[in-house]
């Protein structure tokens, strides 16, 4: 008898408890209630703030500065980072990526006034201060985080900010489970704020109950 592989179950598991996760519109976050004891994951980029074009507009510097006004790259809904800028930019040589990269996020504060903050959500983290440890937890680097944070003045509302530093380096891992055990909390008290559908499944992965995942949909919609 051949037994199913535990890791695919559970990624099945995942995917079928998807369909039973809260979808979130941004303003639309008023009437959830946190009960005490839960510990509340927040993603920023796409959930709390969106940094889309802000992102865009320090990338579009960058480039054009590396590569002396040779190339140019326009606004699209998908985010540019260093996998998508390459794919766009086939040309660019490892060195030119490199300096690309690091002068986008020196870049990045000079435009940080074109983000948007989602409100409803910042009230009801804002409402919970002090009452749920909140913690950021995202994939962008600390210094990004702060600044972006600290320009909505929402920094002083989260009890421990979970950045690309203290996260395992690679595409495919899993955040909100690292996060999990970064805080030393049980992931059935746990909710999480997350846009990314890839982040969502891997916080099913992570033990969390599909019920306490409100995915924030897009804000094109």
């Amino acid at each position: 008898m051949i037994l199913p592989n535990y890791c695919s179950v559970r990624a099945l598991r995942a995917r079928t408890e998807c369909a039973l996760i809260n979808d979130l519109k941004l303003d639309d976050s008023a009437s959830i209630d946190i009960p005490p004891g839960y510990t509340v994951f927040c993603d920023m980029d796409g959930t709390l703030v969106d940094t889309d074009y802000a992102n865009y507009l320090s990338y579009r510097r960058a480039v054009i500065e590396a590569t002396r006004g040779m190339h140019d790259v326009e606004f699209s809904n998908e985010r540019l980072n260093r996998e998508s800028l390459r794919k766009r930019l086939p040309s660019l040589s490892a060195a030119q990526l490199e300096l690309i990269t690091s002068l986008k996020t020196e870049y990045f504060i000079e435009f940080v006034s074109e983000t948007r903050l989602n409100t409803a959500l910042a009230c009801l983290i804002t409402k919970h201060r002090g009452k749920n440890p909140i913690v950021l937890v995202t994939r962008c680097r600390e210094m990004r985080a702060v600044e972006v944070l600290k320009h909505h003045k929402m920094l002083e509302c989260f009890s421990r900010l979970i950045c690309w530093e203290a996260l395992p380096q690679g595409g495919s891992s899993n955040k909100h489970g690292n996060a999990i055990s970064l805080m030393g909390v049980c992931q059935e008290a746990v909710i999480i704020f997350e846009n990314d559908n890839f982040d969502v499944e891997q916080a099913m992965l992570a033990g969390v109950s599909g019920s306490n995942i409100y995915r924030v949909s897009s804000w094109s919609e």
